[in-house]
């Protein structure tokens, strides 16, 4: 369900199957530990390419994670969620939450330039 990948304090996720009521628990707790186990990391990067489909459960997992990540001075971005899942977190209003990007790469670039600007 989960693949992890570090690049450097930034620590990508791709995720893949339903985000709903069935497993939003299960989901919560392999974040949790995955970022506990990774203390140095400022910034999760959920792809969700793979993700076929996504509740408000699943959404109320991403909001407690971004709080998370910004309670230790980092941040939690999705990259390149698929149509359902784009429509879904377009709907529940997450861009205006959280960011959103279109790949990967625009999610790295553009957090790393993020840090960048906020080290100054």
């Amino acid at each position: 369900m989960i693949r992890c990948t570090l690049y450097g304090k930034s620590l990508v996720l791709e995720v893949a199957g339903e985000l709903d009521l069935n497993n939003a628990e299960e989901f919560r707790t392999a974040l949790d530990s995955l970022i506990d186990s990774h203390p140095d990391v400022r910034q999760v990067v959920l792809c969700m390419d793979q993700v076929t489909f996504i509740d408000s459960s699943g959404i109320g997992v991403l909001f407690g994670r971004q709080r998370r990540m910004a309670s230790r001075g980092g941040a939690l971005s999705i990259a390149s969620p698929g149509p359902q899942a784009r429509r879904a977190l377009d709907l529940l209003g997450v861009p205006s939450i959280m960011r959103v990007y279109d790949s990967r790469e625009q999610a790295l670039a553009a957090e790393a330039e993020v840090r960048k600007c906020t080290r100054k």
